[in-house]
Formats: structure tokens, C-alpha cells, sequence
């Protein structure tokens, strides 16, 4: 039994044990968790009164605050506490880090805005512009039938609630601050996993990535890429692509985020209360990391269970708790409705993508051997001494294996995205593995991590200099843009990632207002 309790046992940062004595402390450890649970509920209960009908509304409705009381009853408690006076100071700043860092995103226009951006802000304007649920009627020769806007568009209902009322600017600048608050909530989570704030697993947050810079020198033969400048190094490796977590929320904020933060939620859970209530939130506002989180949540489940099984007692002594355990009702009602309601409305889009398929992996073997190790083997190389025995270090190499093998739609997106779930572990596993060096007095292991770690700051880098310097620029000349270009989302060639034939669809025939 101990033997089994130590092979699947979680190291010490995914473990948060309750610390607080009184009723306030307990409500104050438990307080990041509850608003995480908020942040990403508020967009589904949106979503319920602008696409549903009215009685499926009010049902849903009822549903999801019951699960998400129950949710927020069994929340687990942090071993830091935010509000003391030691840590005021540390939060403040890593406030002031997710502001600026979001600043220079280009979320909310005030900075320069990468060329995905034209699509994101484009999302915003329909949902804004247009009445719930967005219907194009005057299809023309795109489709057949009239279309609906039917995406992954969570995260920006709140702003377009906001703009409905206030505008499209107003929208926009709403949107830089939900941003702001999502990634102030990851700051905080991870800090919880680490049980204290620390600036420098922030800052090292912000610079995660692979060596993209070593890979184009590599493949390329240009220093160009590796030195400081602010070209966009991720596309080094012809056929497969991994963003850094900078790339991440500066192209594609709505997935990332959402993605960021259920990951950090599901590896903070103690038991198996919520582990698929967190994990439905992800259909909605990040559906192709949602695929790369399962391999994640399986994991954490089943260790959850390895853990608690006594094999002293019969198989139907324990059996009784773990079913009662991962069957409450914010899993079993809550995370179940919340999941199908989203896979029903997502899968009324039908058209604007060729479907899985496996990549041509024996034709770009040499691309893919290269790509692997420079993203992400180096790390698990440098940390495979502390980490070899944590079920969730496999778990997240095997599905970084994978991903690449997998190809969804025209483009690299299924490999950029469904891998964002175990980078975010790979970061926690690293900040581990430096914790326990420090301990063990393993110097030279943490300088082989810290080596790493700036070798693949030098991505992040180049997107903030890009974003820095062209911002600048446009403060001294009006002819340097850095809004994306406007377009109109329905006539865009990328359409069919957005719009979708949906009058034979369950959701639009039976649960969709008219």
C-alpha cells in the first residue's frame, strides 16, 4: 500500500493542504479558487441567456449556480495567504506584471497588435454589433443556407455584454481588463502551487518557451533569430509549431488564458469534487487545448484515486467513496450539462474545417526529431531526476509526443493549441524540480534549468520588443499602425472557422432562441 501511495503521489507543489484555523482564513485561502470558478462561469451564464431559450436559460441557470456553490463549498485551500502584510507588496507587483504584460498584447487596441488580432477583434465586433445568437441571413454565395457565428468566443461575452450598453470601444477597453483579471488569477494559482509569490516564477512564466531561437540557427543557419531583436521565431520548424506563453496571449489570448487558468485549477484540486466541473468550461472558451487537457485530467484523477485506495479493504469498501467522490454534482450535473450544451453548439459548425487527421510524420521525421528536442525534451532531460517518478511528468511528455503526430484543419493549429494544457505543467514541474535542487543544494542542476529557461526567453523576448518598438514608433508616426487590419469576419476567406450552416443542428432546432 505504501509502495502504491508512492509511485503515484504528486510532489509537494500540487499538494494544498487546508492551513487555516479560522472561518476568515478558511474563506480567505479559498478566495483565488472561488474566483476562478467566477471567472469562468460568468461567460457560460452569458451564454445561456443570449443563445438559449428561456426555460433552457433559467434551467441551465439554476444548474450551474448550484454546481458552482458546491464547487466553491469543497474548494481547496491554499497554503499561502495573499492578504498578510508580507504579501501585499509581491501581489501588487505581479498585478502590475499581468497589466503590462496584457498592455502589450494588444488586447484592448492600446498597443500594437499582432496579425491575429484582426480576427479577434473582428469576433468582438459581431458579438457586439449584431443580436444573440449571431444569424447571417443574406448568405450569398458562401453558404447555402443562412449561418451562424458559432466559436470558441467565451472569454470575450463579458466585454460584449459591456459593449452592447457602452459601445465598441468600450468593449475593447473592458476586454484589456478581464484579460488583466485572468491573468492575475494564473499569477496567483501558480503561486499557490508554489506556495509563495515569487517574482521570478512570474517573470519566468512570462518568458517560458521552447529554444526557437537555438532551432532556426540550427535548421536556418541565421543569427539573425538568435540574437536580440523582434522577428516571430515560432514557425522555425517546417510542419510542426509550439507557442511560447508569451505568443500565446499575444496571438491567441481567448484560448490561451481560459486554458491557462482551468489547467492551474485542476492541478490545485485535493480531491475529485470539481475535476469535471473546471474541466467543462474549457469547451466553450478553449476547445482544442480542451482535447490536450484530457490526457491532464485523467491523470489527475486517477492519482487521486491511487492514492486514497486502501488495498486493505475490499474492492466495494472503496469503491463507494471514490464513485461518491468524482460523482457530485457539479461533476456528474453541472459539468456534464455545461460540456454538452457547449459540444452540441460547437458542432453545428461543420464546414469550416477538413477534420482530424494523422500528420505525415515519416516525411517530416528529421523536422519533427529536431522539433521535439528543442521544445520541450530539453526540459524533461533537465528534470527527469526530480520528476521521474510524478505520474503527471510521463503524462504531459507522452501528450507532447503526440499533438504533433495529429493535424486538424488546413493549418499547424491542433499542435499549437491542444499543447498548451502540458507546457502549463511542464512550467510547474520545472518550478518544482528548482525547488527541490535548492534543497538538495543541486546547483549545477538548477544551472542547466536557468540555462535553458533564457535560452528560450529569447521567443518572448522578440514579441515584446516587436510589440515595444512598434508601439513607440506609432506614438511619433501616425503612419505605423498598430491596430489590426478591420475586417468584416462573414466575408474573410477564413469564414468557415467562424461561421457554420446550422438550421439541421440539435442546438439551433431544439435548444436556440429563434
Amino acid at each position: 500500500m505504501e509502495n502504491a501511495k508512492k509511485q503515484f503521489s504528486l510532489p509537494s507543489i500540487f499538494k494544498l493542504k487546508p492551513k487555516a484555523d479560522s472561518k476568515n482564513d478558511d474563506k480567505a485561502s479559498k478566495l483565488p479558487i472561488v474566483l476562478s470558478y467566477l471567472y469562468l462561469a460568468i461567460p457560460m451564464y452569458i451564454f445561456m441567456f443570449g443563445w438559449l431559450k428561456l426555460p433552457f436559460a433559467f434551467i441551465m441557470a439554476v444548474v450551474l449556480t448550484f454546481g458552482l456553490f458546491k464547487a466553491w463549498r469543497d474548494a481547496p485551500k491554499m497554503e499561502i495567504t495573499l492578504f498578510e502584510r508580507r504579501n501585499i507588496g509581491k501581489l501588487l507587483i505581479i498585478i502590475a506584471l499581468a497589466m503590462l504584460w496584457v498592455y502589450l498584447s494588444g488586447i484592448g487596441g492600446f498597443a500594437f497588435q499582432n496579425y491575429d488580432h484582426m480576427w479577434r477583434n473582428a469576433v468582438l465586433e459581431k458579438l457586439v454589433t449584431q443580436e444573440w445568437p449571431v444569424i447571417i441571413t443574406e448568405t450569398g454565395a458562401y453558404f447555402d443556407k443562412p449561418a451562424a457565428l458559432i466559436y470558441y468566443f467565451a472569454l470575450w461575452l463579458p466585454a460584449a455584454c459591456f459593449g452592447k450598453i457602452f459601445g465598441l470601444s468600450a468593449a475593447h477597453t473592458f476586454l484589456y481588463w478581464w484579460c488583466v483579471i485572468g491573468v492575475s488569477l494564473v499569477f496567483i494559482l501558480l503561486s499557490a502551487l508554489n506556495k509563495k509569490i515569487s517574482i521570478w516564477l512570474i517573470l519566468g512564466f512570462v518568458f517560458f518557451s521552447g529554444l526557437d531561437a537555438v532551432g532556426d540557427f540550427v535548421l536556418h543557419n541565421s543569427t539573425n533569430y538568435i540574437w536580440f531583436a523582434n522577428n516571430h521565431l515560432e514557425n522555425w520548424a517546417f510542419g510542426f509549431q509550439m507557442s511560447s506563453l508569451t505568443t500565446q496571449l499575444f496571438w491567441v489570448f481567448n484560448q490561451a488564458i481560459p486554458a491557462w487558468l482551468i489547467t492551474l485549477l485542476l492541478l490545485c484540486q485535493k480531491d475529485n469534487r470539481s475535476v469535471i466541473f473546471i474541466y467543462s468550461f474549457s469547451f466553450l472558451s478553449c476547445t482544442l487545448p480542451a482535447i490536450g487537457m484530457l490526457p491532464i485530467l485523467a491523470c489527475i484523477g486517477i492519482s487521486r484515486i491511487a492514492r486514497t485506495y486502501d488495498r486493505t479493504k475490499a474492492f466495494n469498501e472503496n469503491g463507494k467513496p471514490i464513485l461518491k467522490e468524482a460523482l457530485s454534482f457539479q461533476n456528474l450535473v453541472t459539468g456534464v450539462l455545461t460540456a454538452l450544451i457547449s459540444y452540441l453548439f460547437l458542432k453545428s459548425n461543420s464546414t469550416g474545417n477538413s477534420g482530424f487527421r494523422m500528420t505525415e510524420i515519416k516525411k517530416l521525421m528529421m523536422s519533427y526529431l529536431i522539433f521535439v528536442l528543442l521544445e520541450f525534451l530539453v526540459y524533461y532531460f533537465a528534470i527527469y531526476k526530480t520528476q521521474k517518478k510524478n505520474p503527471l511528468f510521463w503524462t504531459s511528455l507522452v501528450t507532447l509526443l503526440i499533438v504533433p503526430m495529429i493535424s486538424f484543419g488546413p493549418h499547424v493549429d491542433f499542435v499549437m493549441r491542444a499543447s498548451i494544457p502540458s507546457l502549463i505543467v511542464l512550467y510547474t514541474l520545472i518550478a518544482d524540480s528548482m525547488k527541490k535542487n535548492t534543497e538538495a543544494g543541486d546547483k549545477k542542476a538548477n544551472t542547466i534549468i536557468v540555462a535553458l529557461l533564457i535560452a528560450g526567453g529569447f521567443t518572448a523576448y522578440h514579441e515584446i520588443s516587436r510589440s515595444v518598438g512598434t508601439t513607440i514608433e506609432h506614438s511619433s508616426n501616425d503612419e505605423v499602425t498598430i491596430i489590426a487590419n478591420e475586417i468584416d469576419l462573414y466575408e474573410d476567406g477564413a469564414r468557415g472557422n467562424f461561421f457554420g450552416e446550422y438550421q439541421d443542428s440539435a442546438f439551433f432546432k431544439y435548444l436556440a432562441k429563434n
